[in-house]
């Protein structure tokens, strides 16, 4: 009896300590988030983009990451802002501002080379932007680092410089 009074005293020690362990899914996304920080990209948990139809309907938003590549501002110079869609929303191919035509076209041209967990593409005042549901792998971070540096040149923006 004793033994048992023992067992499970250390198990109610034990057991918080486990719980606070990461699993392993989470390791994977610290790695990736790592990942993404050595390459530039700015990490931030967001609610990912809902369609007009989504946002009428009222639907609870999902959670996922936006992975931000940053660009110098240029002063009196506004940056367009616009959203690209992989998937263009039901019944709604005008969702979101239109990016710049090449941007457009070279977007279209890679729509099916993007991983199918990216909601979207955006261009805002702090850089190019991508909403994600962050499954993957750090090829996955290194596609994206990538596609957001492909959508920079594209758009003639200049990198913002990291001051430590």
């Amino acid at each position: 009896m004793a033994w048992l009074i023992i067992f499970i005293a250390v198990a109610m020690v034990l057991a918080p300590i486990t719980l606070m362990m990461p699993s392993p899914a989470q390791k994977k996304q610290a790695i990736m988030r790592e990942r993404a920080r050595e390459l530039g990209l700015m990490v931030n948990i967001v609610d990912l983009p809902q369609s007009h139809r989504q946002k009428v309907r009222q639907e609870a938003p999902q959670q996922g990451v936006s992975y931000t590549l940053r660009i110098a501002r240029k002063k009196g110079q506004a940056r367009p802002h616009w959203f690209f869609w992989r998937e263009d929303p039901l019944d709604e191919p005008d969702a979101g501002k239109i990016p710049p035509d090449a941007i457009f076209e070279a977007l279209k041209a890679l729509r099916e080379d993007i991983p199918a967990d990216i909601v979207g593409l955006e261009s805002t005042e702090a850089g190019y932007c991508v909403y994600w549901r962050e499954r993957g792998s750090c090829e996955t971070v290194d596609y994206i680092a990538n596609l957001l540096s492909r959508v920079r040149e594209l758009s003639g923006g200049e990198l913002l410089e990291n001051r430590t």
